[in-house]
Parts: C-alpha cells; sequence; structure tokens
C-alpha cells in the first residue's frame, strides 16, 4: 500500500468525510493487520498511512472493524480455552516475565483483554462474565502473582476493550457533550439537556431538546444528538433505529453530530428521511434562523 506523505507545515484540516474508496482501503489495512497489538496498528495508521484523515476518525473505525471481527471468532476461541491456558501454563515454565499473555494474544490475533477474559474463566471456572470483569478491573485480587501482573500489563496495552479503555471512551463521551451544550449557548439556543428531560419523564432522550426549534438551511430543529464517534452507515443505521427514531418520533426533525467524521453516504441514507441531519460539527451561525419573539 502506498504510503502518504506531507510537509513538516503542513497543518491543513484533516479529512472527516471519507469516500467509499477511502473507507475500504482503511478497513481493508486494519483487517490485514496481523502480528502486532490493535495499539500498532492505530500508529502505524495515523502516523504513516492515513495521515491526511482525522485520527480520531481512524481510531472509531479500527474500533469498529476489530469489534466486528472480534464478535466473529468469540465462540472458536471459548472453544480453545483449556488449551489457550495450558499455553499460557506452559509459557510460565520458560520465561519469568510479565507479557506472555500480550506475546499470546499477538500470536492468537486475539486483543489482550480478551485473552484475559478466556483466561480467568477457564483457569478459576467463572461462569459469570461479572466475576470476570471484576478480577479484570481489580487485578490484585488474582490469587496468582504472575497472572495478576500479565492482566495487568494487558490493561495498559489494550486500547480497544477493558476497564481502562471504557473509562476513556466514557470521558471523551462526555468532553463532547459538554463542547455542544457550550456552543449552543454561544450560538444564543436555550434548550433541556438530558437531565432536564429524564425530570419531565422522559426515558430516550437527546443530549439536548430546544425550548424553541430553529432553522438550519430552511429545516426544523428540535434537537441535537452528540456522537464521539465516526459515521459509517451501518452505525448510523443502528443510531438511528437505537436512538435517533425515537428522537423524531416523540420531538420532531434534529441532527446528529458525527464529531469524528462520517462516511460520504451517511448523510445520505433513505434512513434519514424521518427527519435526521447529518453533521461533522455544530452548525455555522450563518445557517442558523431562530425564531422572533417580539
Amino acid at each position: 500500500m502506498a504510503k502518504n506523505t506531507a510537509t513538516a507545515g503542513d497543518k491543513a484540516a484533516k479529512k472527516k468525510i471519507l469516500s467509499s474508496v477511502e473507507y475500504a482501503r482503511i478497513c481493508q489495512f486494519v483487517n490485514g493487520y496481523h502480528g502486532n497489538l490493535a495499539i500498532d496498528c492505530e500508529l502505524e495508521m495515523v502516523n504513516r498511512f492515513f495521515i491526511d484523515v482525522e485520527p480520531l476518525a481512524l481510531i472509531c473505525i479500527l474500533q469498529s472493524e476489530l469489534f466486528n471481527k472480534a464478535r466473529g471468532q468469540h465462540w472458536r476461541h471459548e472453544q480453545r480455552s483449556k488449551k489457550l491456558l495450558q499455553t499460557y501454563e506452559d509459557q510460565c515454565q520458560l520465561y519469568n516475565d510479565n507479557a506472555l499473555l500480550i506475546r499470546m494474544a499477538c500470536v492468537e490475533g486475539m486483543s489482550p483483554i480478551a485473552l484475559c477474559r478466556i483466561i480467568l474463566q477457564e483457569k478459576y471456572e467463572l461462569k459469570q462474565r461479572p466475576h470476570v470483569s471484576r478480577l479484570l478491573k481489580y487485578p490484585h485480587l488474582i490469587n496468582d502473582p504472575r497472572l495478576a501482573a500479565n492482566v495487568q500489563q494487558c490493561l495498559y496495552s489494550d486500547n480497544q476493550e477493558g476497564p481502562v479503555t471504557d473509562l476513556r471512551r466514557r470521558i471523551v463521551g462526555e468532553e463532547y457533550e459538554v463542547k455542544l451544550k457550550h456552543l449552543a449557548r454561544e450560538a444564543g439556543i436555550h434548550f433541556y439537556d438530558e437531565q432536564d428531560l429524564r425530570r419531565m419523564g422522559y426515558d430516550k432522550t437527546p443530549d439536548i431538546k430546544m425550548i424553541l426549534p430553529f432553522l438550519y438551511r430552511g429545516s426544523v430543529v428540535n434537537w441535537i444528538e452528540s456522537k464521539a464517534n465516526f459515521g459509517d452507515p451501518k452505525g448510523h443505521k443502528w443510531n438511528i433505529q437505537q436512538q435517533l427514531q425515537s428522537y423524531c418520533n416523540r420531538f420532531g426533525p434534529g441532527i446528529v453530530i458525527y464529531w469524528f467524521g462520517y462516511h460520504e453516504e451517511t448523510p445520505q441514507l433513505p434512513d434519514n428521511n424521518i427527519g435526521i441531519t447529518v453533521l461533522t460539527d455544530f452548525p455555522a451561525r450563518d445557517d442558523l434562523v431562530f425564531m422572533q419573539l417580539n
């Protein structure tokens, strides 16, 4: 694959809206990357092969592709749990370090945390996922010091799943919700947030619901949803089914912002015809028209 090049002084904005060809090329790179951790793949993508693309878009695409891949292979790894545990214990006899599980994960084509789950589940005969999750969150509770050290190393090395990664994603999501509210106030928009709406008795709520609707390029906007993510067509359709459709049914048309960008086909999907506008940033002030009350 040809590498992209850029001069040191090139500070142009990174691409957020990807064509079908660009998106397919990135997915192909992810699915063809083997033998290293996902963080290595991420660094290759961001720093060498796709340097003109928004880094957070690349990270989201990587996450989505690896999630789909892992979901398809999970049952195979589960069936090999006894063999994987035996391999780990054999390696413990040969090497005295804390990176055994990481090396195994690279060889097996698994995320380190996924391998940790299987090893812990098999070793301690844990049937319920919350019990495994507790050991992952608190490795010091594992009574095998070597295994505890290996699990802890995996927690710091896995950028796709695990309690550390979950916390990071939650913080990023909240950061962009705060950004949305800040930009809305700057634009002079008055709104209810999720807490306000829940107090009013709504269960599924957008991030902000306008007290008075406004027009964006001639279209009525009643709500805005913040997504600290990349909007690929499949993920966007899922968001419509799980959230956005109910917002349209209850409140009318609105906007979803994919802060890290989207696939060029996402805004054109017929599914959006229920009243959904897809953007990559907060609407420009010049595109907004507010109701005059006086």
